[in-house]
């Protein structure tokens, strides 16, 4: 087995050649946290998808088996397993397999399960046909993880639920937290989670140690793109450093609080750009 001197994680998420998101910011966040970052690209794109047109996108399921294959064949131990978008039930698949071998070897699984953001209630049919199979294989998918970070969408979603019409309270976030947990995974804070107006809170839980905790995130009225996969891999950096899932959590708020007051000194910088992490990863030291 190749050994890990310091923690190691596969990284399975797709690649975009501009807009901070995914890969490219998982990566180089997890080295500034002293883990070994090791892609598994689950599709490559010219950009990311949102307000870009006319995008290259490269599905990679086939080369993907091939990696892990390979991976497999060197038997490389891994400490930690981060994976995000999936392109398809099939990618979901081959994920599942090795996860499932790596986690009998003691791995942890964070899955950040990319279904989609805010009210999808008025999104055109065909996106619901397609995500259908997405959906049914994400719900078994999720319960390989010891760790999952849904929006509040993809909690929804999850448990069968409409989007709430309303601001959520703390008896039925705590509802949401369960019934999450039944899928599986032991450890879950739901991001970018409204509870008023003004304020955007994590919900963290643990069902093992019997927590729950509401971190407030502030708030910001404009969307902050790709913040969402920045939160999963500081989380993940975070517990493969022995901290607990509270102390991850807030650690990854923290952090992401920082990537927005760096982007905000810029006044024309697009929401489709990204956060400015890069001046800011000295934070995770």
């Amino acid at each position: 087995m190749i050994k890990s001197f310091i923690p190691r994680a596969a990284v399975i998420n797709d690649l975009s050649g501009f807009g901070r998101v995914s890969l490219t910011e998982a990566c180089p966040i997890l080295s500034a946290m002293e883990v070994e970052a090791c892609p598994l690209p689950t599709a490559i794109l010219s950009t990311h998808t949102y307000k870009f047109n006319d995008y290259t996108f490269l599905d990679l399921t086939d080369e993907m088996q091939k990696i892990l294959n390979h991976w497999k064949k060197i038997d490389i131990k891994f400490d930690g397993i981060l994976s995000g978008y999936m392109a398809s039930s099939k990618q979901i698949d081959v994920v599942s397999e090795f996860m499932k071998e790596k986690k009998q070897e003691g791995s942890l699984i964070v899955i950040d399960p990319v279904l989609g953001d805010n009210d999808l209630s008025d999104v055109e049919t065909v996106y619901y046909d397609r995500m259908k199979d997405l959906l049914l294989s994400m719900k078994k998918f999720v319960g390989l993880a010891d760790v999952i970070t849904p929006n509040l969408t993809e909690a929804c979603l999850l448990t069968d639920r409409q989007y709430p019409k309303h601001y959520l309270n703390e008896n039925e976030i705590k509802e949401l937290l369960l019934n999450l947990s039944e899928l599986g995974p032991e450890k879950i804070a739901i991001t970018s989670l409204m509870t008023d107006s003004s304020h955007m809170k994590v919900a963290v839980f643990d069902k093992k140690e019997d927590l729950f905790e509401m971190i407030d995130c502030g708030y910001i009225k404009r969307p902050f793109h790709g913040t969402g996969d920045i939160f999963a891999a500081v989380l993940l950096g975070s517990l493969l450093n022995k901290n607990s899932m509270f102390e991850a959590s807030l650690k990854a708020v923290d952090f992401i609080k920082n990537c927005i007051s760096e982007t905000l000194k810029y006044e024309d910088m697009k929401i489709e750009y990204g956060v400015i992490f890069e001046k800011v990863l000295r934070k995770l030291f």
